[in-house]
């Protein structure tokens, strides 16, 4: 593993890709469906840990420029964005729309390419996953400009997040609103927070560095992943108010124990490699997972060859050649920012997502 790769991380990416992957391929014809009661629970699970390391590492990334020039430049972040998360997916929507022109409206393609599907009411299926995306993008877009203005209150601007969030989502519930346009955003924003939050108490929590390495941290991966086991239970209002709150501060806490601990499991190949081509795996994988159709590329586990091997070429060919142009065309002290490796209590970090 390159020195300037975050330990672990690749593999908690992994591991979050399998879990929606898991539940989404479920009712896939010939999918073992005895997996599928609890994947689909974890499912959402995978999600959240992707915000609260797309937090964390924005984040860090963000803070690292400041300490290195003084300032935050949102035009090159936004093109560093830019180039990193819409090639790969506006080339997923535009085939995905010519191959499917019969199936969707103009405001679907319109909500989709404009990243607002989580503010739609109904999404066709192959671009249902959109809405996480524009969760994120809308993030992209708010978090830096937070951090370039408030730049001693960024803290108390997450601590607020995420503990308005939880109140939000109850006010939503109560109205009867929890499929609606905007219970997405509500859902999620409070990951994004804590992620955040992650990566600027740093300082503090360096000064706990023994708790996270002790032998019994084990007991927080797994009451971490107990907590989702509340909403089979149907309790819907706790779960939502009280219980996510706790899973998204357990999975802060895991990240934080992963990257000191360096597990081999989180740090052997193939999961840093699934960890690699995790974005590109999530772009691909709903064409392939038709819950009510009987197609040969939608069964298992023909769908599962398929969509890896959309993903690889997705990977390869479109995001890694955008990302060494990227570093080509970008300013020099900028680039120098995404390859030089600075410590974060004892791990090495690249804050790249």
């Amino acid at each position: 593993m390159s020195s300037s790769r975050i330990p672990s991380l690749d593999g908690i990416r992994a591991l979050s890709i399998l879990l929606v992957l898991a539940s989404h391929f479920g009712l896939s014809l010939h999918y073992p469906h005895y997996l599928w009661a609890v994947a689909n629970c974890y499912g959402k699970v995978g999600l959240r840990i992707f915000y609260v390391l797309s937090g964390f590492l924005i984040t860090g990334l963000l803070l690292r420029e400041r300490r290195r020039t003084g300032t935050i430049s949102l035009r090159n972040f936004y093109m560093r964005r830019a180039y990193r998360i819409l090639p790969a997916a506006y080339l997923y929507m535009i085939i995905i729309t010519i191959m499917c022109h019969a199936d969707f409206r103009t405001r679907d393609v319109a909500f989709a390419f404009t990243y607002l599907s989580a503010y739609s009411t109904y999404i066709p299926h192959n671009l249902s996953h959109l809405w996480s995306l524009s969760v994120e993008e809308q993030f992209y877009l708010l978090w830096p400009a937070v951090m370039a203005v408030a730049a001693l209150r960024e803290r108390w601007v997450a601590v607020g997040v995420a503990l308005v969030a939880p109140v939000v989502r109850l006010v939503l519930i109560t109205a009867g609103w929890n499929n609606g346009p905007l219970f997405p955003m509500a859902t999620s924003v409070d990951a994004l927070a804590v992620g955040c939050l992650l990566a600027l108490t740093q300082d503090i929590l360096e000064k706990w560095r023994a708790r996270f390495t002790h032998s019994c941290f084990w007991l927080v991966w797994v009451l971490t992943a107990l907590l989702p086991l509340v909403e089979l239970a149907g309790h819907g209002r706790i779960y939502q108010t009280v219980v996510l709150p706790l899973l998204h501060v357990g999975i802060a806490l895991c990240i934080q124990n992963a990257i000191l601990m360096r597990y081999r499991v989180l740090n052997a190949s193939a999961p840093v490699w699934i960890g690699n081509i995790s974005y590109s795996l999530y772009l691909w994988h709903r064409p392939f997972d038709e819950p009510s159709g009987h197609s040969w590329y939608a069964t298992f586990p023909a769908n599962l060859i398929l969509m890896f091997g959309a993903a690889v070429s997705s990977y390869y060919f479109v995001e890694q050649p955008m990302l060494k142009l990227r570093d080509r065309w970008l300013p020099k002290v900028f680039r120098s920012d995404v390859n030089h490796p600075v410590e974060i209590g004892a791990a090495s970090v690249l804050p790249e997502t």
